[in-house]
Parts: C-alpha cells; structure tokens; sequence
C-alpha cells in the first residue's frame, strides 16, 4: 500500500518525469509500446429504438456511445438533391472528473493540461470537446463517406439531414479516435426509412415526406434501405503523441496532459489522406511525418477488419 501511495504522489508532484522514466525504456505507464494503440472494440446497433443507426465503441476504457436520427429538411439551391449531416458530441461530469456541467475542460482537474509537474516543459493542454466536435463534423462531412446526393428525397424541395449524436461515456483519452470511429459505425449500421410523398402539402412544413408506418415506431431502422456510403472513403483517424522527440500511439488520459504535442492523421482504405492536425509546438522531421502516416495506413487496415463493411 505504501508503494502504490508513493507512485501516486510521485506523479502528481511530477508526471512528465514519471512518463520519461518508461518512455527512456521504450514502454509506456500501461504496459503498451510506443507504436501500440489500445484494444478497440466496435459494436453496431446498441440503440434500436428511436435511432436509424448506432454503435458502442470502446477504445482502451474510452468508451462513446453514438446514434444517428434523421430529419427532413430543404436544400440548398445551389445542391437542390443533396442531404446534409451534423455531429455533435455530448461530455459531462460522469464521464471524467475533468469536466463542468457545460461540458467544458476544468483546467487543473484530471489532465486537462493544467499540471503541478516541476517540469511541464511544453506540454500542450488538451482539446476542448467544442474543438473535437468541429473536428469530427469537417472529417465527416469532408471524407466522401456519405454519398449527399443519394439522401435527395424530392428535388429542390425535401431531402434527408443525419444528426450523428456522439455521447461519451467514459474519458480515459483520445476521444478524437474513439469519436470518429463512433460516427463512422453508427453511418454504416444505418438504414433510411420508407417514405411516402404527400402532394398536397408545402415544402418545409414537415408534412411533405411522411416515413411509412411501422418505420417511426419501435426499431426505427428497421425498414428501407441501408444508407449509401462510399466504402473505400472511409475515414480511419489515428493520434500519435510527441513526447521527448518520441511518438506515442494512441495516447490515454494519463499521457494527454503531459505531452510536447499531438498529430492526428486521418486516412481512407485506399490510402489516401483526408486530413492531418497538429497541436502544440513541437517540431516534426520528415522522418517522423512520414513514419505517422506509414502508422496511420497500417491502422486502417486494422480496423477494416472490425468494421462492418458490408452494404
């Protein structure tokens, strides 16, 4: 009991030396090595009722809870048969003694990057949920994921807006990660509803697009048709930690605040790279940049393999 209390002490007094101290030996505080993400797990369709789709992701003990609710709105003139899709993702006290009621980082509490280490160096704070939310709506939006087009119900007049709720249960770190691949199950387990058209009604008065009866009620996707994605698009996000001119896999929440900087790299099954953002100060060689997205295309085709990919 002793000894446990005095490691606790030890890395609250100075938590970058307690992480250098294995780092120097090539592991890391969990037991993993540096190019060692944490055990994932992907389950769809946890949420039968009242959703279109959903998914349980657990990455490590990072665990979110994701659904997908549809709306019927009017698009754009200028993309008259196009849907849309929003993000948003929900944190809270229960999740992490690190967050307010408002959903915000309490800095100083639970790693958010308010330290008392003697030597926090240039440790970068960690990400506000607001910012992981804008970051996973762009993705999303962005990858070529979803197929907007095919959401068109009525040209110029009524198609389809997916509300992706990403709910965190657990905080125990890289909550980008777990967040992507939360948004991206639940899309795959979607199925849009029957629909009917009433003629008679006018455009955004809600009554034009009526779901057939049967899909409203119970399992709501239970009928219609999978939701058509672009499978080869499918974003695949991985964060790698900067930590003495180290790179860490998959940071957890132990690490995230004591660390020089983070870069998550998102890639598609093909390869290519959707996106790439870096925080904090520290500087990448060539080398490391390259060895980041050699890391990021091996987890793709990891993941791949536990994804449902089936349409």
């Amino acid at each position: 009991m002793e000894t446990e209390s005095s490691i606790e002490t030890l890395r609250s007094l100075d938590p970058r030396g307690v992480l250098r101290s294995f780092t120097k030996n090539n592991t890391r505080p969990s037991g993993r090595q540096h190019a060692a993400a944490r055990t994932t797990t992907i389950v769809p369709s946890v949420v039968p009722r009242n959703t279109y789709g959903s998914s349980l992701v657990r990455l490590g003990n990072t665990q979110i809870l994701t659904a997908v609710t549809l709306l019927v709105g009017v698009p754009g003139p200028s993309t008259p048969s196009d849907g849309d899709c929003v993000v948003s993702l929900t944190v809270s006290p229960i999740c992490g003694r690190g967050y307010n009621l408002s959903g915000r980082i309490i800095e100083g509490e639970g790693g958010s990057g308010g330290t008392s280490s003697t030597d926090n160096g240039g440790s970068v704070s960690r990400a506000e949920p607001s910012a992981i939310e804008s970051h996973l709506q762009r993705v999303v939006r962005t990858s070529g994921l979803i197929d907007f087009s095919a959401l068109g119900i009525i040209s110029g007049k009524a198609a389809w807006r997916i509300k992706i709720a990403a709910v965190v249960l657990n905080d125990a770190g890289n909550l980008f990660d777990a967040g992507l691949l939360g948004c991206v199950s639940a899309l795959i387990d979607t199925r849009l509803p029957r629909t009917r058209i009433n003629d008679k009604a006018s455009p955004g008065d809600g009554g034009m697009v009526q779901v057939v009866a049967g899909d409203d009620v119970g399992n709501c996707g239970s009928g219609g048709a999978k939701l058509k994605l672009n499978m080869d698009k499918m974003p695949i996000p991985l964060t790698i930690a900067m930590f003495d001119d180290k790179l860490l896999v998959d940071p957890d929440d132990e690490e995230e605040g004591v660390l020089d900087g983070t870069l998550t790299v998102v890639v598609n099954l093909v390869g290519g790279i959707v996106s790439m953002d870096k925080r904090g100060r520290t500087i990448l060689t060539a080398e490391q940049l390259a060895a980041c997205v050699h890391m990021a295309q091996g987890r793709a085709k990891e993941l791949s393999r536990i994804m449902d990919c089936e349409e």
